[in-house]
């Protein structure tokens, strides 16, 4: 599965949360600050590794930028996120999405106007072979 296969298949998994799902700029259209997920995908490296039962390839990752207007909607849709990603399956032999976010709270971003909430969300793309 390519980079570009992958970030439509997350785009497609958020679509039911009704927010803006983009890969570039969160938008701000007439002075107010949209719901929005922005998504990257990163093909990395291959690896092996011991992990219950057989090796693991992780071999790519897929961030998830959370913008919103404040603190508590960045909270609600930071979790909805990761329930819509965490152990998403991407088909065989593709494996599934792994949730690999740091534990945190949403920060303001610096600089914007109107005020921005942010939270980052990082998953990583694991494969078990046979």
């Amino acid at each position: 599965m390519d980079v570009f296969d992958l970030r439509d298949a997350c785009i497609e998994a958020l679509a039911h949360l009704d927010v803006t799902v983009t890969a570039g700029e969160p938008g701000t259209p007439f002075g107010t600050v949209e719901q929005t997920v922005i998504i990257g995908v990163t093909p990395g490296l291959a690896s092996l590794r011991r992990a219950a039962g057989g090796s693991v390839d992780r071999d790519g990752y897929v961030n998830a930028l959370v913008v919103t207007a404040s603190r508590d909607s960045c909270l609600w849709l930071t979790q909805r996120v990761r329930d819509a990603l965490a152990d998403f399956p991407l088909g065989s032999p593709h494996g599934r999405l792994t949730d690999a976010s740091y534990d945190g709270e949403p920060v303001p971003e610096p600089d914007t106007s109107p005020a921005r909430w942010s939270r980052a969300l990082a998953f990583t793309i694991t494969t078990k072979r046979r």
